[in-house]
């Protein structure tokens, strides 16, 4: 009886020890890529991004790019031989359910041994449905947030699957089980769970060894309802939170975080409301340390020169319905802010891409932000090259540079 009690304690201590022995953990940027994912969206403003993009990474990494059709990826051949790009290299995937932002859809983790897996977490557009829609998801909505799963079986990898929501842009990791995250992000993506049931699940899925939560995130970063203003005739449109818009690692205990100065916090309504956020957030990165109990290194980068990004729309007949319940009606003006980060730039194999902004006709003041951040970039990374891409075409979308790539980490599979 005693023996078959020691056998039953060893098997037990054995499964436990195994379960220890599973633990995962998201690969940090930048570590060596097999490949590059993005995705053609069929329209000059974001495929000339896209070609300056690809340009920046071929020579340093395989490329894979997801076209919507064979007519399409004719289109983007061709659309391609005005750059220095050699689509012979370039390996096109058929897929018509993948968004352009291929960052949030998709969640690599890997295991002690080296070996990839893939993550599959729920997906309701950026916390769009039900909650903000009001409405059930669509069912072809649906099936973009599958490509995890449509990945999984590509590439011949397991899949942890989980019923709670999260995207790619809404989790920054520092390759060591530490994890940044918007708390608020977090909370309304998954309404139904506490932090500590979150925290749990990030363990398991993620390998989540410590969690930095973060407040808020930009007020032109997050979704109103009916996709109203967030002051006044300023409406947003980013991606809900997202904490690459906002705060990034840049080594396993450096990050950098975005910065206004207290003289220019009334340039504009947006910076006026996002800057004690940033404070906040500031406060609560000091007194942090990773899951190895190192003290996190703060660098503070520029927020660009919102009046000079934003878009002046004018109300038209057609759309006085859609605005009316926001008390604006034909022939006002409303201004539309893109998603502009200097932080939403995108580590890969030997090279670094920023965002960029000043064009002639904004202030001597945006010029100089870009190449103030170009400056810090080159000395946080020695070893890449740094390279500015003109990037408000696709911020006007919700994403940027970071939301658009998505790297295939190298691994032992």
């Amino acid at each position: 009886m005693k023996y078959l009690k020691f056998i039953i304690a060893f098997s037990i201590t054995l499964i436990h020890t195994q379960v220890i022995a599973q633990t995962f953990r998201i690969p940090a940027e930048w570590e060596h890529h097999e490949k590059v994912w993005l995705t053609w969206f069929g329209q000059e403003r974001r495929d000339s991004t896209s070609c300056r993009v690809i340009e920046a990474l071929q020579p340093n990494v395989k490329l894979s790019l997801n076209v919507e059709s064979d007519s399409m990826k004719t289109v983007a051949i061709n659309y391609m031989t005005n750059y220095k790009i050699d689509v012979s290299k370039i390996e096109f995937i058929n897929d018509a359910y993948i968004d352009f932002y291929t960052r949030d859809y998709v969640f690599f983790v890997k295991d002690q041994n080296d070996k990839l897996q893939i993550v599959c977490f729920d997906y309701s557009c950026y916390g769009t449905f039900p909650d903000i829609n009001g409405i059930p998801m669509p069912a072809e909505e649906r099936k973009f947030g599958q490509w995890d799963e449509r990945l999984a079986k590509q590439l011949n990898l397991p899949s942890i699957n989980s019923q709670y929501v999260f995207e790619g842009g809404g989790i920054e990791a520092n390759g060591k089980g530490t994890l940044l995250i918007i708390k608020q992000m977090a909370i309304q993506r998954n309404p139904n769970k506490s932090i500590l049931e979150i925290e749990d699940e990030l363990k398991r899925t993620l390998g989540a060894r410590k969690i930095i939560w973060l407040e808020d995130g930009l007020i032109e970063d997050r979704h109103f309802p009916n996709s109203g203003p967030f002051y006044k005739n300023y409406f947003g449109g980013g991606a809900n939170m997202h904490i690459d818009e906002l705060c990034r690692f840049v080594d396993e205990s450096t990050v950098l975080l975005l910065y206004i100065s207290l003289q220019d916090k009334n340039k504009s309504p947006v910076d006026s409301l996002n800057y004690p956020m940033l404070e906040a957030n500031f406060k609560i990165l000091q007194n942090a340390t990773t899951a190895d109990g190192k003290k996190l290194k703060i660098i503070r980068i520029p927020i660009p020169e919102i009046e000079d990004l934003k878009y002046t729309t004018t109300i038209e007949e057609s759309d006085s319905i859609r605005f009316k319940d926001f008390g604006f009606k034909t022939g006002d003006s409303i201004y539309r802010i893109p998603a502009a980060s200097y932080c939403n730039y995108f580590i890969s194999n030997k090279v670094v891409l920023i965002q960029k902004y000043w064009e002639p006709g904004m202030s001597d003041t945006q010029k100089q932000k870009d190449e103030e951040v170009k400056k810090i970039f080159t000395k946080l990374f020695p070893d890449r090259e740094v390279i500015q891409i003109y990037s408000r075409t696709v911020n006007r979308g919700g994403g940027g540079i970071h939301c658009m790539t998505h790297e295939l980490p190298f691994s032992k599979n």
